[in-house]
């Protein structure tokens, strides 16, 4: 998709059903890459942040956080349609998920991404968020694992 000579939006959700369908799609799209969503908040309270964003009226991508309590929030997700990335929507979805939540007085954000998903983790890495933990681990049964396997 070729970047339009406007800027993207980014809103706070009010149709759920399509932040739904995004979450979804962002699911399905996360079966490409190995490894799991082991790293989720273990805590949550109900407080959420769920924005959308696109270009003209058009929901193109989505960003839900949730607040894990002592200030720190969670990107639970963020996604933007394949067809329509690369025109600035993650990272203008990321830009005011930071500026919301410092208003809200928030100190920490975390999140996770899959191996191999470097747009996520480079998405991330913009904005300032950086890995702290690589989680590492070998099913015993499955024979792409086998030593050397990934090498």
């Amino acid at each position: 998709m070729t970047a339009p000579n406007r800027a993207p939006f980014v809103r706070e959700a009010d149709d759920f059903a399509l932040v739904d369908e995004f979450i979804a799609l962002s699911k399905l799209e996360s079966l490409q890459y190995r490894g799991s969503t082991l790293a989720q908040p273990s805590e949550s309270t109900q407080e959420r942040l769920t924005l959308v964003g696109g270009l003209g009226s058009t929901v193109m991508g989505t960003l839900c956080a949730v607040h894990t309590g002592s200030g720190t929030w969670f990107i639970e997700n963020v996604f933007v349609l394949k067809e329509c990335r690369e025109v600035g929507i993650g990272d203008a979805l990321m830009l005011r998920a930071l500026e919301h939540l410092a208003k809200r007085h928030a100190t920490r954000i975390e999140s996770s991404a899959m191996p191999g998903d470097r747009a996520t983790k480079n998405l991330f890495e913009r904005h300032g968020l950086v890995a702290q933990t690589i989680l590492v681990g070998k099913s015993l049964s499955d024979p792409s694992t086998v030593e050397h396997a990934s090498q």
